[in-house]
């Protein structure tokens, strides 16, 4: 994955649990923003490490995959919407199915926001193989998820994206 395509996943990602992904790029991560616009941005070694550590490894799997398919079929709206679009998509078909758990885990950022995550977690049974998607998500609506006051996949339904073709 180029650094520029990385950066634009990366601000997404960034910008859901911190309501600010470009302050991190630039203040945190040292990034110049005016790179990243420009498409000139060139990453280190360590700063593509920390940045490619935002996604769960399933996410991270997601998101290769996604990189390829964008550029044989470029969609009009970018790789960042498509990345989010297969993300709910996944999402949705397994919290339809067996073997998903969920729990919300609140997050200290370094600005000092708690941020809320809603984690769909998959398990295979075999050799402890589990996928995870990752949610940033309001602290409303993660208190009636844990209390059980709002229904998930209801939830889920009507604030995820909707899938491609819907």
């Amino acid at each position: 994955m180029n650094d520029q395509t990385l950066l634009e996943l990366a601000v997404q990602t960034l910008q859901a649990r911190d309501g600010d992904g470009r302050a991190v790029l630039e203040h945190q991560l040292h990034i110049p923003i005016a790179a990243v616009l420009a498409g000139d941005a060139a990453l280190t070694a360590a700063q593509r490490k920390r940045l490619r550590y935002l996604f769960t490894d399933y996410e991270w799997m997601l998101a290769r995959k996604l990189v390829v398919q964008n550029e044989t079929e470029p969609v009009e709206q970018g790789l960042a919407w498509r990345y989010q679009n297969a993300k709910a998509t996944i999402a949705m078909a397994w919290l339809k199915g067996p073997d998903v758990t969920t729990r919300v885990l609140a997050t200290e950022q370094p600005n000092g926001v708690i941020a809320q995550h809603l984690q769909i977690r998959r398990e295979y049974g075999a050799h402890e193989l589990v996928d995870l998607l990752d949610f940033v998500v309001p602290t409303a609506v993660a208190k009636q998820i844990q209390t059980k006051k709002l229904d998930l996949l209801e939830w889920a339904a009507a604030q995820l994206p909707a899938p491609a073709g819907n």
